[in-house]
């Protein structure tokens, strides 16, 4: 089984946004400016006044909590994060 392809019966849906992470721009409560964030981090950062911003809780559980496959997933998000440069 293939995690990290182009949608067919041997892919993982859920995988996607831990390997190949988005960003995604929130409303800033302090000035109504943009917050970036990022779909594999919980905290951001006001791009016009840098007020902390922090992830409001998922309404339900992630994939990863149910998913028969989650330790092979959580194997491969694992090394994808190891390889990026810090």
């Amino acid at each position: 089984m293939s995690f990290i392809r182009r949608p067919s019966e041997n892919y993982c849906p859920g995988i996607e946004e831990y390997v190949r992470p988005s960003v995604d721009y929130e409303v800033c409560e302090t000035c109504g400016g943009r917050v970036e964030v990022w779909s594999d981090e919980n905290t951001g950062d006001c791009l016009d006044c840098g007020a902390k911003w922090e992830k409001k809780k998922e309404s339900g559980p992630s994939c990863l909590e149910y998913c028969n496959y989650a330790d092979k997933c959580k194997g491969i998000i694992m090394m994808k994060r190891a390889q990026i440069p810090k």
